[in-house]
């Protein structure tokens, strides 16, 4: 995530890398639809994708509400939200979670694996876009042909109410608040932010 908003996508893929490389790149690239240079910020997404074993926590789900309260998900935008384990979903609703999530427009799902792995309906149409917090993003493993840009729930909740790819911390700077009420937790939004893109360096 810390390298989303400094980085292009050809930046990304082929750094520092060899010949063959860059041939793996390009291949790479075009499989996206990308464009050497072309920067990932501000591209339309088409799916959300929170939850699997990596990003299905209760924090993880906590992270995302706090963004999106008091916003609304982006007409275009298909958006799965699947806890990690039943025990997540039943802290989902004690907390009030549910609500929120409800109220900006998206759905809590049955516990699973969904779209982590497309093994079965839930699957990225061909060409289509989806910001994923998973952690396996090679070609096909959302779907025959799904386009999957990983992120953490933070970005993906920040896309999900643009529909484009977006730094989490334009939207707090926006308002001042990361809810309906108010109540000012940029500093909280980008604490959080900050210090889980520091641990993916």
């Amino acid at each position: 995530d810390s390298r989303l908003a400094e980085k292009s996508a050809v930046d990304m893929v082929v750094a520092g890398k060899s010949a063959v490389d860059m041939v793996m790149a390009e291949k790479a690239l075009d499989y996206m639809g990308f464009k050497g240079g072309e920067q990932l910020l501000g591209h339309p997404v088409d799916y959300i994708f929170l939850g699997s074993c990596t990003n299905g926590r209760i924090e993880d789900f906590r992270d995302f509400a706090g963004l999106v309260k008091g916003r609304r998900k982006a007409p275009g935008v298909t958006a799965w939200l699947v806890p990690g384990s039943k025990r997540v979903e039943r802290q989902i609703e004690a907390e009030g979670l549910g609500e929120i999530l409800r109220e900006a427009g998206f759905v809590v799902r049955q516990p699973g694996c969904s779209a982590c792995l497309g093994m079965n309906e839930d699957k990225v149409p061909e060409g289509k876009y989806c910001i994923s917090t998973t952690n396996r993003n090679f070609e096909g493993r959302q779907g025959p042909g799904a386009r999957t840009i990983l992120a953490g729930p933070l970005v993906a909740a920040a896309s999900a109410i643009t529909g484009v790819i977006t730094d989490p911390r334009e939207l707090v700077n926006a308002t001042g608040s990361d809810n309906a009420n108010g109540s000012d937790n940029t500093t909280g939004i980008e604490n959080t932010y900050n210090s889980k893109s520091a641990n993916t360096k």
